[in-house]
Formats: structure tokens, C-alpha cells, sequence
């Protein structure tokens, strides 16, 4: 971000809270002549429904302060003016990072009982085959077809016409290396 676009961006916060501070001075009170209950604006639609100047009930003039101090505090714990990192020192990259690496971590665990398996020994596991099936959900229906029959310019994987082989090590390298051309490892 450019320094430019950090005072920008300073401004406006800024900017917006001293508009809702001054807005809540400004609605704190009735402002007619006279403080006098049933003062209106002058405002009248058909003839006899007028438009009291009421002032905010005590409520939610509260809320709008609340809601004004809980800005404030958020904006002094969390990155939200410009550069201004917060005291908290959080950043979304950061928690990306953590959010990664603890979904690898959980991914490693769950597929490392399987790492050491041949593939005809995997074929008859139970569990080996159902996260199979949600791989293969995830990654390869959208080309191949949820049931593997193929899509139009795609190859249908339930026959026996293997373009690359369909040995177990040329299924595993297919699927890990990608194939030349549309399809990524």
C-alpha cells in the first residue's frame, strides 16, 4: 500500500467517525424553536398527520455510542487505518498461514497411514477408497464426470482405452505429475 493510499484511507475512517460523533451531537436534542413536546417540523401529508421534531430515544442514542467506542477500539487493536498495523499486530496473511499449516499438518496425518501401501492393497481398503472418492470428487468430476464416464473432451476413465497405460505406477504418475496439455497433477 502506498503512502498515499494509507492517509487516504486514514482520512476517510477519520473522517466517518468524527461524522457520526457530530451526528449524535446533533440528534441529541430536538431542534425546534422551543423544547416544548409536540413541537413539529411543518412537515403535514393529508391535511392532518404532522411530523413531530422528537428527539432520539435515550436507547439508541446509547446504541450509536456503543456502536462509535467499539469502532474506535476495534480500529486500535486491528489493522483499519491505512498501514497503522493495530497493537494486536494481527494480519489476515498471518492467520492464512497458521490456517494452512495446520490443514496440512491434518492432511499429512490423515494420508500418512496410507503412504507405504502398494495400490492393489489400497484397492481393497475400505477407508483408503472412500478418501479416494472425495479426492476425486474434489479434483478430477468436474473433467472426468462424477461417476469417471467423461465429459465432452474428456477421457472416460470406467473403460479400458488407458491413453497413457493404466498400470498401477502410470495411474499413480498420472495423477501425481499431470498429464502434457489439460490436465494439472
Amino acid at each position: 500500500m502506498t503512502r498515499a493510499h494509507a492517509i487516504f484511507i486514514v482520512f476517510l475512517t477519520v473522517a466517518n467517525i468524527v461524522g457520526a460523533l457530530w451526528l449524535l451531537w446533533w440528534t441529541r436534542r430536538s431542534h425546534g424553536d422551543t423544547n416544548a413536546a409536540g413541537t413539529t417540523t411543518g412537515h403535514v401529508w393529508d391535511g392532518d398527520l404532522t411530523e413531530l421534531n422528537n428527539p432520539l430515544p435515550r436507547w439508541w442514542l446509547w446504541l450509536f455510542i456503543i456502536t462509535v467506542a467499539f469502532g474506535g477500539c476495534y480500529l486500535a487493536l486491528y489493522p483499519g487505518l491505512g498501514s497503522y498495523a493495530g497493537t494486536l499486530g494481527w494480519s489476515s496473511r498471518a492467520e492464512h498461514a497458521a490456517d494452512a499449516a495446520a490443514n496440512a499438518q491434518r492432511i499429512e496425518k490423515t494420508l500418512s497411514r496410507f503412504a507405504q501401501r502398494e495400490v492393489p492393497e489400497l484397492m481393497t481398503d475400505p477407508a483408503a477408497l472412500g478418501i479416494g472418492r472425495n479426492l476425486f470428487l474434489n479434483n478430477c468430476a468436474a473433467c472426468h464426470g462424477s461417476d469417471g464416464g467423461g465429459t465432452p473432451g474428456f477421457p472416460n476413465l470406467t473403460d479400458q482405452d488407458w491413453l497413457w497405460g493404466g498400470s498401477p505406477e502410470t495411474v499413480v504418475a498420472t495423477i501425481s505429475n499431470g498429464r502434457a496439455g489439460v490436465m494439472p497433477p
